[in-house]
């Protein structure tokens, strides 16, 4: 009779509907409109415990500035007009949902924008972390930008002249790994990178024509793909029935940039 009780309990826990509470899609939008109008606070309140998810090093203003280094990051986003897609969502449950009443959300954001708005310039790597780059190399990346995929967020500047990001400050270097005995020490040098070796983003760095000049602005602006569509997906979790979804983590999967060849798609593995 006991055990037939425990099965009865358990089926009405299953069954019975939990609590009124934000829906993925209403939490997803919310989301893209406070980093529309630039609200850092009220976006950072609608991710989950940090006890219950992956969080950067530096915290969640991690992903608002591009100073910090953090791949996964919303500053191209910031403040900024975009236009915004049919949302869609894929919802699943816990392999123990019976007893946790954990469930997952999946919501897809398609992102669009326009030139006459706002379209943000792909940059590359090089130029985007502070290298100087030779004009043949920046005019192949220009022909395939889809052969660059990492730190796509980073490269994603609303312009182009110095100024958008603050000077570097003191870096932390990685220290080298010792060497045997006797050996000449390793030199670790922390030229470009943050903390832990992580990259750290700059203002363009000059692109060097043959001649030696490099190329201003206005031809860069000229030249560089600009974003056209992106994909945002946003992961939530719901932690037992009486909880109320919240962002557990997110990713870009794919960014279209038009180039003078026409569109390029950049499919993103994080």
């Amino acid at each position: 009779m006991v055990l037939a009780g425990h099965a009865v309990a358990l089926l009405l826990i299953a069954l019975c509907p939990a609590p009124a509470s934000a829906d993925p899609e209403a939490i997803a939008r919310l989301f893209v409109k406070r980093v529309q109008g630039g609200d850092v606070a009220g976006t950072k309140k609608l991710f989950g415990d940090p006890k219950l998810r992956s969080q950067p090093r530096a915290g969640d203003d991690a992903y608002f500035v591009y100073e910090s280094g953090e791949s996964r990051n919303l500053a191209f986003l910031l403040g900024r007009p975009f236009d915004v897609g049919p949302l869609s969502t894929r919802e699943s449950r816990s392999d123990w949902f019976i007893i946790d009443g954990t469930l997952y959300a999946q919501v897809t954001v398609p992102l669009s924008f326009r030139p006459e708005r706002y379209q943000p310039y792909l940059l590359p790597p090089q130029t985007a972390f502070g290298q100087k780059m030779p004009f043949s190399a920046f005019m192949n990346f220009v022909a395939a930008p889809e052969t660059e995929l990492r730190d796509v967020p980073l490269r994603l500047r609303p312009g182009v002249e110095a100024g958008l990001l603050p000077l570097p400050g003191p870096r932390t270097a990685v220290p080298p790994p010792p060497g045997p005995p006797g050996a000449r020490p390793a030199v670790s040098s922390s030229e470009g990178f943050g903390l832990m070796g992580m990259p750290i983003p700059r203002d363009p760095a000059p692109v060097l024509l043959p001649s030696g000049e490099g190329l201003t602005p206005e031809q860069l602006r000229r030249i560089l793909p600009r974003l056209r569509r992106s994909t945002l997906e946003l992961y939530l979790v719901r932690h037992g029935r009486l909880g109320s979804f919240a962002i557990s983590q997110f990713q870009f999967s794919e960014f279209v940039v038009t180039t003078p060849q026409g569109e390029a798609s950049l499919k993103v593995k994080w």
